[in-house]
């Protein structure tokens, strides 16, 4: 960890999960010197080219942007060395940094992770903290090294994990929270009060990148599993079945008490619809009709959309 103190940082972020960091490491006066982010792609009907959340961010924050569509070559190593950045800080970025990269940074670079590592490394840890009913969750940051999240654990930051909390907003919060603990590993490391700790990897798990495949819901299984299941890929891209042809998301559910024929639903009221599982039942208490916008169970149901005795699949 050699350097000369205080210098400035380059940020590697792209999406949501990366404004908090970049806002209060701004906020709290570091020389954010460069963003290095994704290019900007085609979004919405007319396939418009829109910024990344973390370029229209550091736009705003007055941050110089640099967008490669890839960082490993020459030319970006270069771009990052002429900085002599004290820390690179790498949080929801979206390329593998090779080591040419990794080593720009004079006393290292710094990842924020949002699982309690070396638990779900890979792309999708917030789902997958939810799909495996973990007792915790939790945000880790670390010294990259050239594996996948394989890094020495600077500093982890966990509570239990409700068994209703979406990805969504589990990734809302360990996003602030994580904010503040790269803050205050980036404090630590140069007061020198901060000892990275190797992985234990005998308990290392990976997370997988959540497709299209996964997305149907199914009843067969027991509500826990499906419930769970729902609350992962919420909200997007959503864990789906149909319903009279139409496909329905489900946003957010709890496994409850009940029985029927799997797919079912044999509960609707003012907290939403109940549908049979082979064990047990999920009570669906937000969801995204087809084509309308995501609304409350209760209100679909008042709706016409659903009743008892009709059947998902």
């Amino acid at each position: 960890m050699e350097g000369s103190g205080p210098g400035p940082l380059v940020f590697f972020g792209t999406g949501e999960f990366s404004l908090p960091t970049l806002r209060l490491l701004k906020n709290f006066g570091e020389d954010i010197t460069l963003l290095v982010t994704q290019p900007d792609r085609p979004k919405g009907r007319g396939r418009a080219l829109s910024p990344t959340p973390a370029k229209s961010l550091a736009l705003e924050l007055g941050i110089p942007v640099y967008s490669p569509d890839k960082i490993n070559t020459p030319e970006a190593v270069a771009r990052i060395r002429e900085i002599s950045p004290e820390f690179l800080v790498v949080v929801d970025y979206g390329q593998i940094l090779k080591k040419e990269i990794l080593a720009a940074g004079r006393r290292g670079a710094l990842n924020l992770h949002p699982s309690l590592l070396p638990r779900h490394r890979g792309p999708s840890p917030v789902a997958w903290t939810i799909l495996c009913r973990d007792e915790f969750c939790g945000v880790t940051t670390m010294l990259m090294d050239e594996g996948m999240d394989s890094g020495p654990i600077l500093e982890q930051w966990k509570t239990g994990l409700s068994p209703e909390v979406t990805a969504g907003a589990l990734s809302a919060m360990l996003s602030t929270v994580g904010a503040d603990l790269m803050a205050d590993t980036i404090r630590q490391l140069r007061e020198g009060t901060l000892t990275p700790v190797a992985q234990d990897e005998s308990r290392a798990t990976y997370s997988k990148l959540i497709d299209k495949s996964f997305q149907k819901a199914d009843f067969s299984t027991n509500a826990a599993a499906l419930a769970a299941k729902i609350n992962a890929l919420s909200p997007s891209p959503g864990c789906r079945g149909l319903l009279c042809g139409k496909v329905v998301k489900f946003l957010r559910a709890v496994a409850v008490e009940g029985s029927g024929a799997p797919g079912e639903v044999i509960k609707a009221g003012g907290l939403g619809f109940a549908v049979a599982c082979r064990e047990g039942a999920v009570l669906v208490s937000e969801i995204l009709p087809e084509g309308r916008g995501a609304m409350s169970a209760g209100a679909f149901i008042r709706g016409g959309g659903v009743k008892i005795g009709d059947v998902f699949v």
